[in-house]
């Protein structure tokens, strides 16, 4: 432990350079106002607002608060992708861990991402959000003015960064900049001015701000919900029973008044009035009342309730719904979507999935362990640092404890065979820095291939194991 102090004492002063930038360059408010109010207004025509839009990432930011597939899609993104993480520091050699920094490290993940008071965690959801819905994820990390610690990490929206063709050290680069709070002067975010990291979602070649994942699902969307607005216009058409009154004209003229008959305007005005009276008698009827009426009218109970369908409304919503899910790279398994599938075939889709899943949190792996080795700069620190984030769990948790199992054994017989220390295996099966006793010995471990057959020894007259077959004591 004191050949560790010493290490870490002369660390930190070759770890302690003054080309750090201190302070916070990026926007505090991202652009919007000095205030934020609890109250959310609420639009009445979605569709006409969406429409209204000109910018791709704040339309698909507005259908995930408004629209349901939209909304479903970036919920079952972030929490499937955040299933927990593991942050590892190991000495120069890539072999002893350091709990040590560990512990050091899970103080500083608890206190960071200040303004929602949730943490590395919290901080690992905005940065999937990010890259799902906004196509990228950046981060700024914020050092102190002594260069010994981090005051906080925030993330950046990515529409808040614009980019720049210029020339760094000889050579062509893109560097990302932000206009200051008061919209007029350029902050420059390169590693000469900030701590700025960024990772864009599927980035076209030469070009850094990253893709819109979500982009294509807008013009489905617009189809859904215009075609959503169209069924319900039809479904009040056709799909209410109506009643079929009939006014007998000729009978109706029997009774009307001889001065009147004469004259046309007034015969029109009779006749309104007439038509107006029997109106206001059906909409006045209680449901439970029965109809009593004179004989020159005529009422056809239940006429034209779906008669003669003129559409499908299964076969549109199921051409619609496999252009929203393509647009939202979402599988019918997770959009209430899967009817008709078999148990293999959304295995299948949860496999593919969470393929993609694996591909952002490759991102956000790359940030969290840049903010880690920035960490252990201003600390004065030298080691490894891995970052892994738990896998999907997708298995049973028999299957897992199989696994575990599996992973004892496989570290148990390469101790016995002095491939490893036991110290080491502690460390990958229990996490332990060192193990807490001896390997008992006395432990016989029979390797087999399986399949393998016992053969007599005709000389000795004694049973031969195969070949396949080992013991060791």
């Amino acid at each position: 432990m004191y050949v560790g102090f010493l290490k870490d004492m002369f660390a930190k002063t070759r770890a302690e350079p003054n080309n750090i930038p201190t302070g916070r360059q990026t926007k505090v408010n991202g652009g919007y106002s000095s205030t934020l109010s609890p109250h959310r207004s609420r639009t009445n025509d979605v569709l006409k607002t969406l429409r209204s839009i000109p910018e791709e990432s704040a339309a698909i930011e507005y259908l995930k608060r408004t629209n349901p597939d939209v909304s479903m899609a970036v919920w079952n993104f972030v929490r499937l992708a955040n299933q927990g993480n593991e942050t590892h520091f190991y000495d120069l050699d890539g072999k002893t861990r350091r709990t040590d920094l560990e512990g050091e490290w899970r103080d500083f993940a608890s206190r960071i991402n200040e303004i929602s008071n949730s943490g590395l965690d919290g901080l690992i959801d905005q940065l999937h959000y990010s890259s799902f819905l906004l196509g990228a994820m950046g981060v700024e990390v914020e050092v102190t003015d002594d260069r010994n610690d981090i005051y906080d990490v925030y993330p950046v929206k990515p529409q808040s960064i614009e980019w720049e063709l210029k020339d760094v050290d000889s050579r062509k680069k893109w560097v990302p900049y932000q206009y200051g709070e008061n919209g007029s002067k350029k902050v420059y975010l390169d590693k000469k001015h900030a701590n700025f990291f960024w990772v864009p979602a599927d980035p076209e070649i030469s070009d850094p701000r990253g893709t819109l994942t979500m982009s294509p699902a807008l013009q489905a969307i617009d189809f859904q919900m215009q075609i959503l607005q169209d069924l319900q216009a039809v479904l009040h058409h056709q799909g209410y029973p109506k009643n079929d009154i009939s006014i007998a004209l000729e009978r109706m003229m029997g009774t009307c008044p001889p001065h009147i008959k004469n004259d046309p305007k007034k015969l029109n005005e009779w006749l309104d009035n007439q038509y107006n009276e029997i109106v206001h008698m059906m909409e006045n009827i209680d449901p439970d009342s029965d109809y009593i009426h004179f004989d020159d009218i005529t009422i056809g109970m239940n006429v034209g309730a779906n008669a003669g369908r003129s559409l499908d409304v299964r076969a549109i919503n199921e051409l619609v719904d496999v252009q929203v899910l393509n647009g939202l790279k979402q599988l019918g398994t997770f959009a209430n979507r899967s009817a008709g599938k078999t148990e293999t075939w959304s295995t299948v889709e949860f496999l593919i999935m969470t393929q993609g899943i694996k591909s952002c949190q490759r991102g956000s792996k790359r940030l969290i362990e840049e903010i880690a080795r920035l960490w252990l700069r201003v600390n004065g620190k030298q080691a490894i640092v891995t970052f892994q984030h738990g896998v999907v769990n997708w298995q049973s948790e028999e299957d897992k404890q199989t696994v575990a199992l599996m992973k004892q054994e496989y570290y148990a017989i390469a101790q016995m065979m002095g491939w490893i220390d036991k110290d080491s295996a502690s460390q990958e099966v229990m996490g332990n820095q060192n193990a807490n006793s001896d390997p008992i010995t006395e432990i016989k471990v029979n390797f087999s291939s399986g399949g393998g057959k016992v053969e007599t020894d005709k000389h000795s007259g004694k049973d031969k194991k195969s070949s396949s077959e080992k013991s060791v004591i």
